[in-house]
């Protein structure tokens, strides 16, 4: 799709590079992006099958760094009435990475300019985008004011919530039926029917929701399923004596969540995570690690996450290679970082990175919070709305 404006807009061009290390930006915060061919879906998946061998000492991986890199602290405000005082040089560093990463509500416009004549899918991810961080990722509700925005947002745009979480627990967080649901990093998509030649891809099963609606559920990483199920139940038995860990089975990758580890001996009991995940995965040649905001998730080493799914289900709502179509996709984690990478390469739409602290992006855009997320949803259905008139 060729993204050039006849409004003007210099969307998909980069802004000038900026000093990192003027601003204390890690040049190491650049997130894992898969390699492989572009999704066709007449091509079945191929599973890489990684040569056995002994991993290296978590130190000596760099997995301690990758974890550091991957859980920035959270920013520290003192509040003196109405106003906010920052204990350190953050929201100065804050503000000069926002001219590489513009707020998507200060542009609105300029996206609005250039998404007019135009047919706007959202994708949208969960943690840290439509609910906030939470010591217990049990408790990661949404609030209700969330859930009425994208309620309404999905009333003029077709939109999917892809996330690490198991499909079913984000469809249970999120609690609405009008959209698509990618779980599992988009290893698990639940999407709308495709009368294509693809319907009969191995990996994808002809359903029905619990509304009684035909769906077809695509699982290119089904045949993990017991592995991943062993691998979760390790995971909980090595890692029961560190207190505040917790591993999640996510159905097709387990996730081990270290925010609540003692941060007294925060070095010790992250290295001591590390070891343990490293001491499981070790025999496990067909799965990888990948790093998230203090969670470190066991996937299976297939060509596929969430830049994949974008793709996906872009070609399952027959979007795909439309040129009146604009896809925007926001997220806050290392994992969006594939579908960011997805729209940018490929000219197609607008990555917004969720994100309070300064950290290297294929995103175009940024939003500082959920509470950002949601007024930038509104934002979009009172442009539609207004435009509509």
């Amino acid at each position: 799709m060729d993204m050039k404006s006849n409004h003007g807009a210099p969307v998909l061009t980069d802004p000038a590079p900026i000093n990192k290390s003027r601003l204390g930006i890690p040049s190491n915060l650049l997130p894992y992006s898969p390699t492989g061919a572009a999704f066709s879906p007449s091509l079945h998946l191929t599973i890489p099958r990684k040569k056995p061998g002994k991993l290296d000492d978590v130190r000596a991986s760099g997995w301690l760094d990758a974890m550091k890199a991957s859980s920035p602290p959270r920013k520290k405000l003192t509040k003196d009435f109405n106003f906010e005082v920052v204990s350190d040089d953050t929201d100065v560093a804050y503000r000069i990475w926002t001219l590489k990463y513009p707020s998507a509500l200060t542009s609105f416009e300029q996206i609005t300019n250039y998404a007019k004549e135009k047919r706007i899918v959202l994708f949208l991810d969960y943690d840290g985008t439509l609910s906030p961080i939470v010591d217990d990722p049990e408790c990661a509700f949404m609030s209700d004011s969330m859930r009425s925005a994208v309620r309404n947002v999905v009333k003029y745009f077709p939109t999917a919530i892809i996330s690490g979480r198991s499909r079913d627990k984000v469809c249970e967080f999120v609690g609405l039926t009008e959209l698509y649901y990618a779980g599992s990093h988009g290893m698990d998509i639940m999407g709308p029917v495709r009368h294509s030649v693809s319907d009969d891809h191995p990996n994808s099963i002809r359903s029905t929701d619990e509304q009684g609606k035909e769906v077809n559920l695509f699982q290119p990483a089904s045949e993990f399923l017991p592995m991943i199920d062993e691998v979760f139940r390790s995971l909980v038995e090595i890692t029961k004596g560190i207190k505040g860990a917790k591993v999640e089975n996510n159905k097709f990758c387990a996730s081990v969540h270290y925010r609540n580890v003692d941060e007294k001996v925060i070095v010790a009991s992250w290295a001591t995570v590390a070891q343990c995940v490293h001491d499981i995965i070790k025999d496990y040649p067909r799965l990888r690690l990948t790093h998230g905001r203090k969670v470190l998730e066991v996937r299976p080493v297939i060509k596929w996450d969430k830049g994949k799914a974008v793709e996906f289900l872009l070609e399952s709502l027959a979007l795909s290679n439309c040129g009146d179509v604009l896809p925007i996709y926001v997220g806050d984690d290392r994992t969006d970082e594939d579908a960011f990478k997805v729209l940018r390469e490929g000219n197609r739409g607008y990555g917004i990175l969720v994100s309070s602290v300064p950290k290297e992006s294929k995103a175009f855009y940024s939003l500082r919070d959920p509470s950002e997320v949601m007024e930038f949803l509104k934002s979009l259905v009172r442009w539609k709305e207004s435009s509509a008139l």
